[in-house]
């Protein structure tokens, strides 16, 4: 009977990464949901607590609530840590706290159940320019111009990453993790899957879409044994439907970001 917590599940990817747990969860999985707004996540899954399987638990606070973010990652083998941000603004660090807090209630959680405390698998969002594998391969002018304009969300992405993979290191028995990359991500609001597949070499296409992606984290989840720290790409297989009006917002956002402050 495992448990999953799952934190943003209103956001693009945390939709995407719920609505395929829904379609085909793990047997007898226990999902813990922590939102920052109930009300929203019901209005976007309204049949969620009447379902049969997996069974839902929601947990309402944010993530510097300590007290409530220990109640959804109480017992939990796998977490989906979504919460992050697309707009990129100086000073963003909305990635990089989440995994801080996340840390800190694992480490109360582990001190407080001593050895009955299991090991979670951490699948933290990143993307795809801050895995040196995959940014390799892509072509140096439109990997500069991304970074520029993304700079401060991979910054805030990076810098959580790096707090997960230094806490692994410290105290190993404290968490695994893994990290989702990918390229641009298209069709927020689709729900219908066209196909995926994992690699951990490349090359990865520069589309996919969320439902595609929430599937992948899925997968990682369900391998995790064979991914423990390492940038697992996920990469589409099917026709991908193009939606580039946010994504191209956000790189505007982000050139008056560098430009501007």
């Amino acid at each position: 009977m495992p448990t999953y917590a799952l934190l943003g599940a209103t956001g693009s990817t945390g939709s995407a990464v719920l609505r395929h747990l829904l379609e085909v969860p793990p047997e007898d999985l226990t999902l813990n949901i922590f939102v920052r707004n109930e009300d929203k996540l019901l209005k976007a899954f309204p049949g969620l607590l009447s379902t049969r399987q997996p069974t839902i638990k929601i947990v309402q606070g944010i993530p510097s609530d300590q007290e409530a973010l220990m109640k959804a990652l109480e017992n939990a083998a796998v977490i989906f840590q979504c919460i992050a941000t697309n707009e990129s603004k100086p000073g963003v660090s909305v990635a990089y706290d989440t995994v801080c807090a996340v840390t800190d209630a694992l480490d109360v959680l582990h001190n407080d159940q001593e050895e009955k405390y299991r090991t979670p698998f951490v699948v933290q969002v990143r993307a795809a320019p801050l895995n040196p594998i995959f940014a390799a391969q892509e072509p140096w002018l439109m990997s500069s111009f991304i970074h520029f304009a993304l700079y401060h969300t991979y910054a805030d992405t990076d810098r959580a990453c790096k707090h997960l993979t230094s806490t692994h290191d410290k105290t190993p028995a404290l968490l695994d993790y893994a990290f989702v990359d990918t390229f641009a991500v298209f069709d927020a609001e689709g729900t219908t899957r066209t196909g995926h597949e994992l690699t951990l070499t490349g090359p990865l296409p520069h589309a996919i879409s969320y439902a595609d992606v929430g599937a992948g984290f899925c997968e990682i989840a369900e391998r995790r044994e064979e991914f423990k720290g390492k940038g697992v790409g996920v990469r589409a297989t099917g026709k991908v439907k193009a939606t580039p009006g946010a994504n191209m917002y956000y790189l505007a956002m982000g050139i008056k970001g560098r430009l501007l402050g």
